[in-house]
């Protein structure tokens, strides 16, 4: 066989070389080459070459003064590429991982290779990171699928919050629109047209052209109607489907002052009633009307900050009215008697709850007056009254017994108290209220003691149910 000189070996390794090339692809070529040029591992340029299928690679990068240093930024780095390509923030949890056992297990990742240099005075960290194509999608997917359900959601609210504007529900539209800019607030991905900035001034113009008035009123019912109209070319309009949140006082069965609040809905005229549905509520107070916006403001101000969001809190607030009433009694005064019974149901003819309880009713500025009787059926107090030569259009019976008392360890003593109410107009002696058995209970040092608070306990009871009548 005839032999090969030297150029001739030489060329046909350059051909060699050249159709392996060809094989492995230009790019393949080009990093080999660079490799060689700069020292550099080959996958610093061409991260994807020999990896298994199913697996996609990247490279992170740091440098810094000292070796470790570089080595968290090039973790720092692996974990900024990896947000961007998911499209939200893998966070700190991924970062310790990476950094303390080099993975990312949610998206299967690994370091396949590291690589360090020290040149011109700086260290150099280069990580061939290998993770699994298809967590990697899902994890991708899952983020885009979550993008356009919240971009479908906050569509969906402004739409919606269009035809509320467009049928006159303007502060309806205003809290599907405060939704809407708290649930894309800050986010780029939003299109502009339902952006903060867009929405702040649609709700702002809303707002400023609505106004809550106090229509009629009657403050000896502690009653009014409110209306919300908004302003128009020539005549004021009805604002329907408004949710106005009242406010008041009201007080417990101990007469402590406690704030209540109830929601009204504007109907097709732009208006409600409101009634002291609290039959609780205090005699002479102040009832305040305000927009129901609150939770949505709230969060609003969560994602955007108090500052931000300070004019349009200021807008809303600037709607609220009030309207202050002291209700009389329309049932005229009453006279009060309140019979105790002792364990054998024997009347003892004590009358400290009858003090009591009218000084309750005469603490609320009713016209109360206190009516002792020995009797003990309600028949009879009544004829009693009535012949009596008093002249209070009500006439309010209550009758009391003890029931068993038991002693504690720690040497209190608890008693139990049952009875019955009846209410009735001494024109006509119509009853105008009568309750089922009403039971209550104290602990006390002593059994006289425990007797006596039950008593009370129960006359507190019985004044909360008959305010609801005696109005």
């Amino acid at each position: 066989m005839r032999k090969l000189k030297a150029g001739t070996i030489l060329l046909y390794l350059f051909v060699i070389v050249l159709a392996v090339s060809f094989l492995t692809g230009c790019s393949s070529l080009s990093a080999i080459v660079k490799s060689n040029l700069s020292g550099l591992p080959f996958w610093y340029y061409s991260p994807q070459s020999g990896i298994r299928k199913g697996m996609t690679a990247i490279v992170g990068t740091g440098q810094a003064l000292t070796s470790r240093q570089a080595e968290l930024l090039a973790y720092s780095d692996v974990i900024s590429q990896l947000s961007a390509t998911v499209g939200y923030d893998l966070g700190q949890e991924a970062y310790r991982e990476l950094s303390v056992l080099g993975t990312v297990s949610e998206l299967g990742l690994y370091i396949n290779d590291a690589y360090s240099v020290f040149q011109d005075g700086m260290n150099y960290v280069y990580l061939h990171v290998v993770m699994d194509e298809e967590l990697l999608k899902t994890a991708t997917s899952e983020e885009m699928a979550m993008r356009n359900k919240l971009g479908s959601t906050i569509k969906a609210l402004v739409l919606e919050g269009d035809e509320f504007v467009k049928s006159g529900r303007e502060i309806k539209a205003v809290d599907n629109y405060l939704q809407a800019m708290a649930l894309g607030y800050d986010l780029d991905y939003i299109d502009s047209e339902y952006s903060f900035d867009a929405l702040y001034e649609v709700v702002m113009d809303l707002l400023k052209n609505v106004s809550m008035t106090i229509l009629s009123q009657r403050p000896a019912s502690a009653s009014c109607t409110v209306s919300m109209t908004r302003k128009g070319t020539f005549v004021s309009s009805a604002v329907t489907s408004a949710e106005v949140l009242s406010s008041y006082q009201a007080s417990d069965v101990r007469g402590n002052i406690y704030e209540d609040s109830f929601v009204y809905v504007t109907d097709d005229d732009g208006q409600f009633v409101f009634n002291p549905i609290n039959y609780s509520i205090v005699r002479k107070g102040t009832v305040v009307f305000s927009l129901n916006l609150a939770s949505v403001l709230s969060d609003l101000e969560k994602k955007a900050g108090t500052e931000k969001v300070a004019e349009l809190r200021a807008a809303i607030e600037s709607k609220t009215i009030s309207f202050s009433y002291s209700m009389t009694y329309a049932l005229g005064d009453i006279a009060v008697v309140v019979v105790e019974h002792d364990r054998l149901g024997n009347v003892t003819g004590v009358k400290d709850i009858t003090d009591y309880l009218t000084g309750k009713f005469t603490a609320d500025d009713a016209k109360a007056a206190v009516f002792y009787s020995e009797l003990d059926d309600e028949e009879d107090i009544l004829y009693e009254f009535q012949h009596s030569g008093r002249t209070e259009n009500c006439l309010l019976v209550v009758r009391v017994g003890q029931l068993d008392g038991t002693d504690s360890a720690t040497g209190l003593f608890a008693h139990s108290s049952e009875g019955i109410v009846t209410l009735f107009s001494c024109r006509d002696s119509k009853v105008l209220y009568r309750s089922d058995v009403v039971y209550a209970s104290a602990i006390s040092e002593t059994p006289e003691a425990a007797v006596t608070d039950s008593f009370k306990t129960f006359a507190d009871l019985i004044y909360s149910l008959v305010k609801a009548v005696y109005v």
